[in-house]
């Protein structure tokens, strides 16, 4: 209960210094993206992968702990998931039990290539509370074009078998189906759609693609977006995005720009409110991003303001489980929670 408490304070002092637009904030983030690992056994087209190079390394335990023992005080939700398969790194189920030993919910997204059925138990055994599971298409053809190196009879039954071993073993992680909307593959998600109702799967989320690498985007898709009406968000809540290393960067958007700290080096509340975070912030507030390229024309979601002010209310858990819905309104009904940029 106390813990609770500690979050919930930490939360509307977020808000308020958003809403009073102070760069130099309290407490910590709600969420984290921690990069467990920078490897991958996959060539996607659609990925940053494509245009940024990342090594072939892993986040070590101790460097993870660290992080998570930093923040369990006011963190809601641990993502140990960055550019790379989560699954290749062996010590991602430790990373996972770790988070549900000290009381913090975490979540990746899987190719789900390795995701075979002895992975699929120790994960929910483990005590993962959220999963991805990226599937780019309804066909082979379509599949196996976005997911370079994957074979889609294999991941589609580990899915299964994972959506099994879930009802085997009555998990109650939140599994979320996704594909990302690319130009060949658009036109088959209503198939898509119909093929991944099964049990066992919460939500089906087509999502948007924010990479636009030449070949794989639609045509028009990444056209240049106007100026941000408020500050992001993203600076006053998380996720930081901390490199297998141990680098930070204010978010995953950002990267791989010039870091603004090291977890090896500084505790997780001194990077929070570090000069280089601050200074990020004070530019988002005066709406003066000329020294921030990548902030100028970022492919992150827009909410509008009243939805924003909400996100700091609500468990960050509970937002992440609520994304497929809202995106899912904005796409088919056209009733969006999402800022206007044209």
């Amino acid at each position: 209960m106390a813990l609770l408490s500690v979050q919930l304070r930490n939360r509307l002092g977020l808000l308020k210094s958003y809403v009073l637009r102070q760069s130099h904030v309290p407490g910590g983030p709600l969420t984290l993206a921690i990069e467990s690992t920078a490897k991958c056994n996959l060539f996607c087209p659609m990925c940053p992968r494509e245009s940024i190079y990342f090594p072939p390394k892993d986040m070590e335990l101790p460097v993870f702990k660290k992080i998570i023992d930093d923040g369990k005080a006011f963190l809601e939700f641990a993502v140990p998931y960055g550019v790379g398969e989560p699954l290749l790194n062996p010590e991602i189920y430790d990373m996972i039990a770790y988070c549900k030993q000290v009381g913090v919910p975490s979540g990746i997204s899987t190719n789900a290539t390795v995701l075979t059925e002895e992975a699929g138990r120790k994960l929910i055994k483990a005590g993962l509370d959220y999963i991805i599971l990226a599937f780019d298409g309804a066909t082979k053809a379509t599949y196996e074009k976005y997911r370079k190196g994957a074979d889609f009879e294999k991941v589609r039954a580990n899915i299964l078998t994972f959506l099994r071993v879930k009802k085997e073993l009555r998990s109650k992680i939140f599994c979320i189906l996704q594909m990302v909307r690319l130009n060949e593959n658009r036109a088959e998600i209503p198939d898509l759609i119909r093929m991944w109702r099964v049990e066992g799967i919460d939500e089906i989320r087509i999502k948007k693609d924010e990479v636009h690498n030449e070949g794989s985007a639609i045509p028009g898709d990444s056209e240049e977006r106007p100026p941000m009406k408020h500050p992001c968000y993203l600076l006053w809540r998380g996720p930081m995005y901390i490199h297998y290393d141990g680098t930070v960067f204010p978010c995953c958007y950002i990267y791989p720009e010039e870091p603004i700290g090291n977890v090896r080096k500084s505790t997780l509340q001194e990077i929070w409110n570090s000069d280089k975070m601050v200074q990020l912030r004070e530019a988002h507030i005066r709406g003066d991003l000329r020294g921030y390229k990548a902030c100028q024309n970022c492919p992150a979601a827009r909410p509008k303001l009243p939805v924003t002010l909400g996100s700091f209310l609500i468990n960050t858990h509970t937002v992440r489980k609520t994304i497929p819905f809202f995106e899912r309104l904005a796409q088919l009904r056209n009733i969006s929670v999402f800022e206007t940029l044209k």
